[in-house]
């Protein structure tokens, strides 16, 4: 018989649920997405999809300012 309660994960997700996962604020997430510092995030039309690791998480690129 086959199992019908297998929940799938998505590999894609937009900005509100990549905040809810990240925890932050989806100003904030939309402000890392014009930075370009979410890894391989992209835009179609008008909605930005994050794509998600392998733990369910996007990832995001450390910033630039501090010491090298």
């Amino acid at each position: 018989m086959k199992d019908t309660n297998t929940e799938t994960k998505p590999d894609k997700v937009g900005t509100t649920e990549a905040a809810f996962l990240l925890n932050i604020s989806t100003a904030r997430l939309r402000l890392l997405l014009r930075q370009g510092r979410l890894k391989g995030a992209e835009k179609v039309k008008r909605f930005w999809v994050i794509p998600l690791n392998s733990r369910g998480m996007p990832e995001i690129t450390p910033g630039r300012r501090g010491p090298q």
